[in-house]
């Protein structure tokens, strides 16, 4: 079944209360040495209370009150305007497309979802002069949880810049030209975040 592997990018206390956690998907990255930034996501997200009540059989596909949780949460999405199209799968998975972009040097900090819902985030740490990307730690103990649920993880995710790249825990490398591409495909729960800092100065 495909929604039994599921992504590890959510903050323990996400998994904890039961909000949004990312399934099978495909996320990618882009940052420019003068500071410009894409950032999108295409794949499925479960309200992983919607997916506990259903597992339990306390919630009913047919009942009123399904509908009205599941119609929640696509108005949940679709106040963010950077939500480009969300619809609603099977076993509390939404099939979600996001993206944005824009100055990351003068927004300072970017996320998917929002701060209460960081998947992925860049942040621009003015003194060092450097940019941050990076997924969500997940805690050895929630992972545990996770896994006693049945659930894992299945996910790419690509991160393309032509800035200086100081320091990055990716699986595999490789150029296009000028610009440079590192990529991540994480198969288990436990797998490291991704993690890459480039810096701005000369």
């Amino acid at each position: 079944m495909l929604f039994r592997k599921f992504a590890l990018l959510v903050p323990a206390i996400l998994i904890l209360s039961g909000c949004y956690l990312p399934a099978s998907f495909d996320a990618e990255m882009e940052l420019s040495r003068t500071g410009l930034y894409k950032m999108s996501f295409d794949g499925y997200i479960v309200d992983l209370n919607i997916y506990k009540s259903m597992r339990s059989k306390k919630l009913k596909v047919d009942s009123p009150e399904f509908k009205e949780k599941i119609q929640k949460i696509i108005d949940d999405f679709e106040r963010d305007t950077s939500t480009k199209s969300v619809s609603y799968f099977k076993q509390g998975a939404f099939k979600v497309n996001w993206s944005k972009g824009g100055d990351i040097i003068k927004a300072r900090q970017v996320m998917f979802f929002r701060r209460n819902e960081n998947m992925l985030s860049i942040t621009y740490d003015k003194k060092k002069a450097t940019i941050m990307l990076k997924g969500k730690y997940i805690k050895s103990q929630d992972a545990a949880r996770l896994e006693q649920l049945g659930l894992t993880v299945q996910g790419v995710i690509r991160i393309k810049t032509d800035a200086k790249v100081v320091t990055h825990n990716a699986q595999k490398i490789w150029n296009e030209g000028s610009v440079k591409f590192y990529g991540w495909r994480l198969n288990s729960i436990r797998d490291k975040p991704p993690l890459l800092i480039v810096s701005l100065g000369g």
